[in-house]
């Protein structure tokens, strides 16, 4: 008996999940950050990397546009957003500060995914909340060393979630997605550096785990696309 559907089935049954009532219920969730709770994670942020003026920027995993919202108060920055639920999208496009933000529709953890974007498309991808969800994490990894430019610069944020974080609809995931429900910090780096990235930074998101609505502590790992890879 195989331990897991395949992927093709668990895209489905996310996507059918996923609709405008759950798309709803998210972003009243989690899908809006107040004023205190941006400044927490913009200082974790800028801790762990440097986004330049003109840098190509991809939100993977976007959801609502929690993390795009982030980015946009940089100088200058280039964004897109990835994501594969079209409720979700759609709540995201209808959010004015990010009209600028060009809107990719799809998934990131297939090797077949890796069409989306060319070589090198981008200097810097940030995740939020993304790793922990994904059926294939390495071949999400070497997705994005792929679309990265030689030095570009991948941060991922994600945080120690135990079993009982995952019930309703989503119970039965805790035993089906590799990072569903890791309690340190060393699996993702570990797991990128097998994809080819230098590990840079990993540590605990100091700012945002002080915010009292952060139930469960937040973490980053920030790496590097090696200039020869």
């Amino acid at each position: 008996m195989a331990w897991r559907c395949s992927q093709s089935e668990y895209r489905r049954r996310y996507l059918a999940r996923v609709d405008a009532a759950e798309a709803a219920r998210y972003d009243d969730l989690v899908g809006h950050l107040g004023p205190e709770d941006q400044e927490a994670y913009l200082q974790d942020l800028q801790q762990a990397c440097t986004l330049k003026p003109g840098a190509a920027v991809l939100d993977a995993g976007a959801g609502t546009g929690t993390v795009s919202s982030l980015l946009a108060r940089f100088s200058g920055l280039s964004i897109t957003a990835l994501e594969p639920s079209p409720a979700l999208l759609g709540r995201l496009a209808a959010r004015a500060e990010l009209s600028a933000v060009e809107v990719v529709e799809g998934f990131c953890d297939a090797p077949e995914d890796r069409n989306l974007f060319p070589a090198a498309r981008f200097d810097a991808i940030v995740s939020r909340q993304l790793a922990n969800g994904l059926f294939d994490p390495l071949a999400a990894f070497r997705n994005w060393h792929h679309w990265l430019v030689p030095s570009g610069t991948l941060v991922v944020i994600d945080g120690l979630y135990g079993r009982a974080a995952w019930s309703g609809a989503q119970e039965g995931d805790v035993d089906r997605l590799p990072l569903a429900a890791v309690q340190g910090m060393a699996l993702i780096p570990y797991l990128l550096e097998t994809a080819g990235f230098h590990v840079d930074a990993v540590q605990p998101m100091r700012a945002v785990n002080a915010r009292p609505g952060t139930k469960t502590p937040r973490y980053l790992v920030a790496a590097t696309k090696a200039s020869g890879r």
